[in-house]
Parts: C-alpha cells; structure tokens; sequence
C-alpha cells in the first residue's frame, strides 16, 4: 500500500465546499479502503483547529472534524529531531515556514510523494520532484 503525506489544506478540504474538495474526498476514500496510507504530522490538528475557525466554524463543529480525523485513522506521525533538522534545512532552502517544511521534510524523510493545494508552497518548492498538487493525484 502506497503512503502519501498530505497538507492541512488538503484536510480541511475535507470539512469544506472548495475547489479540489472532491479529490481529498477520494484520498479519504482511498485511506479508508487501504489503497492508500495518509501520514500528516502531529502539528496537522493545530493547523486544522486554525484553519477551520478561519472559516467560521464553531468548537463543537472543530471538535467533531477533530474526531473524524481520529476515526479515518490517518497515520500521525510524532516528527524526531532528525526530520527537525531538516525542516530547518528546507525552511531555510525554499524560504518556506517551519510548518510548511515539516511536511516537506517529513515526506522527503519516509520518500513519498506530499500532495498540497498551497500554490505558493508549489512555487517555492517546484525542485522538489516528490511535492505535488492535489489535483495530480491518482491511484
């Protein structure tokens, strides 16, 4: 089963009517049946917390995403000081932010592919061969 490392906009896309939200749809689906393993940092449940109370959502509604994340069972992954330094490598490289890098870095340190809707990121790391978009996913 591949492994795949995904954003928190690719999550939260989950939770939200946007462009692209049927593939991250598809990704779920996919982790669910094991055709895919979805890995994401520790720091995604910060970042998904921020990001849907930037979009209006009330607690109860951030705590019952927090609780489908836990039941997807996606793989969260505790970041050792290895994979820190470099973070602080392609934070530096790319001039990219240090959570940005994290899952970078994180996909770099396990050699999957890290998918994204973050344009700007794209941008910044388009060298890097194992980032893509969301939309180029497939199984």
């Amino acid at each position: 089963m591949a492994q795949i490392v995904l954003d928190t906009n690719v999550v939260a896309k989950l939770f939200l009517k946007e462009e692209w939200s049927e593939v991250a749809v598809a990704i779920k689906a996919a982790h669910i049946q094991n055709e895919v393993e979805a890995v994401v940092p520790s720091l995604l449940k910060y970042e998904l917390i921020s990001a849907l109370k930037s979009k209006g959502f009330k607690k109860e509604e951030i705590k019952e995403a927090l609780e489908v994340i836990r039941d997807y069972a996606f793989s969260i992954v505790e970041l050792n000081d290895f994979v820190f330094n470099k973070v602080a490598d392609f934070a530096e490289d790319y001039n990219i932010s240090a959570y940005d890098a994290a899952y970078v870095a994180l996909a770099h340190h396990m050699g999957i592919v890290f998918y994204t809707a973050d344009d700007k990121l794209l941008l910044k790391v388009k060298k890097l061969n194992f980032v893509k978009h969301l939309k180029a996913f497939s199984i």
